[in-house]
C-alpha cells in the first residue's frame, strides 16, 4: 500500500458535485481516504480565460500502481464529462484529477510524471496540501516552506454562501 496525494479540480458544471463524486469514486475504487483538505476557490492557471476552479487535495492509501491509478482517475474524469481528446490545453474542465505524490516514488513515463512537475509553483495545490500535510517533504523541502515561496493571493477557502 502506498500513501498518495491527489489534486482535484473543477470549473465547469456543478463543481461541488464533481468533487464529491470524484472523492466517492476514488474511495470506492482506489483505496481508503486518509485525509481531505478544505475546498478552495482559485483563480485559473494558464493562458486560457475561464471561470474560477474549486480545488481540493486528498490523501489515499492504495494498492494500485501509479499507472493503474492514472487509468482509474482518467475514467472518473470521463464519467464527469471530461473529453481529454478534444479539450483545450489548460482550458476549462468539469473535473481534473492529478497524482501529486505517490509515496516516495519518482515516476517519469509517457503521460505520467510523479511528483507532479509543477507542484511547487501552484498555490492551488500547495495551499490545500499544506492544510493536510504541512511537513511532507517534496524534493528536499517541506510543503510549508514551498508554500511560503509563492503568491497565494488567488486562493481562498470556498464559502458557498
Amino acid at each position: 500500500m502506498a500513501d498518495v496525494y491527489l489534486g482535484l479540480g473543477s470549473n465547469l458544471g456543478n463543481r461541488i458535485e464533481h468533487l464529491a463524486n470524484a472523492r466517492g469514486a476514488i474511495a470506492d475504487k482506489a483505496g481508503a481516504l486518509l485525509a481531505a483538505s478544505s475546498i478552495y476557490d482559485t483563480a485559473p492557471w494558464g493562458p486560457v480565460p475561464q471561470d474560477n476552479y474549486l480545488n481540493q487535495v486528498i490523501a489515499i492509501s492504495t494498492a494500485l500502481s501509479p499507472r493503474g491509478l492514472l487509468v482509474l482517475l482518467h475514467g472518473i474524469e470521463r464519467a464527469a464529462g471530461r473529453d481529454r481528446e478534444n479539450e483545450v490545453r489548460y482550458g476549462p474542465r468539469p473535473l481534473d484529477l492529478d497524482i501529486l505524490l505517490y509515496g516516495d516514488r519518482a515516476v517519469d513515463e509517457d503521460g505520467l510524471a510523479i511528483p507532479h512537475p509543477r507542484i511547487a509553483e501552484r498555490a492551488f495545490v500547495l495551499v490545500p496540501l499544506a492544510e493536510i500535510a504541512p511537513e511532507l517533504v517534496i524534493g528536499g523541502t517541506a510543503v510549508r516552506e514551498l508554500l511560503g515561496r509563492i503568491d497565494t493571493a488567488g486562493v481562498r477557502r470556498y464559502d458557498p454562501l
